[in-house]
């Protein structure tokens, strides 16, 4: 079960760092597609930024409902990657708030992640070739993929996002995105499976919606939506037609519902931090 969240957790996470027909409309010489390409170049070409994030899972597990979300603030630095997120979480089962804080450092070939979980700080020290590389991707290469495969973009109005005027755009990109992203998740180290999810299963989950909320003026990524509960659904259809896939995860994909929104600010004004002593000192927990 631990396995299979994360599997949809990190696709998700994907999906969300990385992110053509005709628009309905065009402004200022520019179609939604290229503001949009303009702001995601824009916001992957800064060192650093704030955000706030939020996540909703529902699904249900041998006749019980498993509810799931997340709410937290994320200070990022890109090159090298540097991150501090502190998560406050709803556990099925428990009737109290969890907070999880969480530090990831990428130093040359590693990646370490320090995780404070209950009082407890936790390390996992990841020196693998694999996963090195999905982390070193540049940004760029991801926005590419998505812009790749966008076969929408339509400006559908003009909003005030705190004290910002925004345009928000509608993008919809195919789901041939995903046959890239199980290429880079089976891989045999990162623990995954490519026959559990084969990519004729992942050629049925759908076309995927993204909102992305614009700066009118600097063209600034200010504010993300995406409602991944179509996609998990079919993702789950296509498993219960394939009579290898595992009962528990047609069951979990099959009824999912799940959204995801994220708030970007303090462009290149992001205040830097450090590492706990006591994280750094933490007993290491191996990866597998």
């Amino acid at each position: 079960m631990k396995r299979n969240l994360l599997l949809v957790l990190v696709l998700s996470l994907f999906v969300i760092l990385t992110g053509c027909s005709n628009p309905n409309e065009v402004i200022d010489d520019k179609t939604a597609q290229q503001i949009a390409e303009e702001s995601f170049e824009k916001w992957y070409g800064i060192d650093s930024y704030d955000m706030d994030l939020s996540m909703d899972m529902k699904m249900s597990v041998s006749s019980e409902t498993v509810d799931i979300s997340i709410d937290g603030q994320a200070t990022v630095f890109q090159n090298p990657i540097k991150m501090k997120m502190v998560m406050d979480t709803m556990i099925p089962g428990m009737d109290q708030t969890m907070q999880i804080t969480q530090y990831m450092v990428e130093e040359g070939q590693i990646v370490t992640i320090y995780q404070q979980l209950d009082g407890q700080w936790y390390k996992t020290v990841i020196d693998d070739p694999a996963m090195s590389q999905m982390m070193q991707m540049d940004p760029r290469e991801n926005m590419e993929l998505f812009m790749n495969n966008l076969v929408q973009a339509e400006i559908v109005g003009e909003e005030k996002v705190g004290e910002r005027d925004t345009y928000k755009i509608d993008l919809l990109a195919s789901g041939e995105i995903f046959n890239q992203v199980l290429e880079d998740m089976t891989d045999e180290s990162l623990g995954l499976n490519s026959e559990m999810f084969s990519k004729d299963i992942f050629s049925k989950i759908g076309d995927m919606k993204y909102t992305v909320w614009i700066d009118k003026n600097t063209l600034e990524t200010v504010k993300c939506y995406m409602d991944l509960t179509d996609n998990m659904r079919n993702l789950g259809s296509a498993m219960a037609e394939d009579q290898d896939s595992p009962e528990e995860l047609k069951e979990v994909f099959s009824n999912m519902e799940m959204s995801m929104e994220y708030s970007v600010y303090n462009h290149n004004q992001a205040q830097d931090f450090t590492i706990p002593e006591e994280a750094k000192n933490a007993k290491e927990i191996p990866m597998n």
